[in-house]
């Protein structure tokens, strides 16, 4: 009858609850994000530019949406340098609260417009994350700002995103940039349509025109990139910091097709 008793007693009592390995690591980050978030807002409420710095390089790489709304403020700063330093936090940070904060500073701040090489890392900083969401945003006016900066910022940022509405854009683009500017912006241009369709026509835009008027009701774009020649390759990565190169160039039977040896 004893043996019973202390049988059911074991049974009753509530097993010791067993803490997970990682509780311990995962309590910490907790923490550290909420630290995070708490100096972030202080910082940017005062009036410290040296502060403000400081918390967006110190925090500005944790990926928590509370931090990139807390950039998101500081991306609105009246300081250019604090503007450009949660900009950037915000671009490399990879959540999608972070584009919306992105988006949200591009379609509010209308004095970032005066500032033509600022506007342009906000547009690199919303093309970075290659998200359909942002096509109305980058193939807004081309002239609005006109700078070159500007225009290559929206024509390489339309280029990461992989759908047909985003070679729409830039076909629409080619068309608004107008002809006495094409000789410029054609080797933008022609980066981002082989990028996105593997296919090279160069930089002539007559001959982008004439193929999209026949593949446009059939394209296809692949969520993968296409490999790009070695010198296009290398003017992307220069663009989006990658800082890699490629020490072999490809064949040229495995490039984009029409592939040509130089731009005409």
């Amino acid at each position: 009858m004893f043996a019973i008793f202390v049988c059911l007693c074991a049974c009753a009592w509530p097993p010791p609850v067993e803490r997970a390995a990682d509780d311990k690591p995962a309590s910490a980050e907790v923490a550290r994000t909420k630290l995070a978030v708490a100096e972030l807002d202080k910082a940017l409420k005062g009036s410290s530019n040296d502060a403000k710095l400081k918390a967006i390089q110190e925090h500005g790489g944790i990926a928590d949406p509370d931090v990139a709304r807390a950039l998101g403020r500081g991306a609105r700063d009246k300081e250019s340098e604090i503007q450009g330093a949660a900009i950037q936090a915000l671009r490399w940070l990879g959540l999608p609260e972070a584009l919306k904060e992105l988006h949200g500073v591009a379609r509010t701040d209308k004095t970032l417009r005066k500032d033509p090489i600022a506007y342009a890392r906000l547009l690199q900083a919303i093309g970075q994350y290659g998200d359909a969401s942002s096509i109305p945003l980058l193939a807004d006016d081309i002239g609005a700002v006109p700078e070159y900066v500007v225009v290559q910022a929206r024509i390489l940022g339309l280029g990461r995103i992989r759908s047909v509405p985003a070679v729409e854009a830039l076909m629409e683009l080619m068309k608004a940039a107008g002809a006495q500017r094409m000789q410029s912006l054609m080797p933008d241009f022609r980066l981002a349509l082989v990028r996105l369709t593997g296919v090279d026509k160069g930089q002539s835009q007559p001959l982008w025109q004439e193929w999209w008027n026949a593949e446009r009701t059939k394209l296809r774009v692949d969520p993968q990139p296409p490999e790009l020649a070695r010198e296009l390759q290398a003017k992307w990565d220069d663009y989006w910091g990658r800082g890699m190169r490629y020490e072999r160039a490809r064949p040229r039977a495995s490039r984009g097709r029409g592939d040509p040896d130089r731009g005409t």
